[in-house]
């Protein structure tokens, strides 16, 4: 829905500021939600879109993170990557 469409933007935008603020060695994204559909497999899909967006992992890219850990997803599997291959 439009709602959720907004409020994942917020969140990711956040996240990417949040990200980019950070002066440090290493930048480890802790999310709720997923940033890739790769770890939401064993979830329903007709659920996904509700479980994560690929908004966050596009902030964990520009945002230059080296890993992300999501909880959310109960169901699905460990590994996954985001499009710019960030380990999730």
């Amino acid at each position: 829905t439009k709602a959720v469409v907004g409020h994942t933007k917020a969140l990711a935008k956040d996240l990417l500021h949040g990200l980019q603020n950070l002066q440090t060695d290493y930048k480890i994204a802790l999310l709720h939600y997923s940033p890739t559909a790769d770890t939401l497999v064993g979830e329903p899909k007709e659920i996904y879109p509700f479980l994560g967006s690929y908004l966050l992992a596009e902030a964990i890219d520009n945002g230059r993170a080296h890993v992300a850990f999501h909880g959310h997803a109960h169901r699905g599997v460990e590994h996954g990557r985001t499009a710019g291959g960030v380990p999730v």
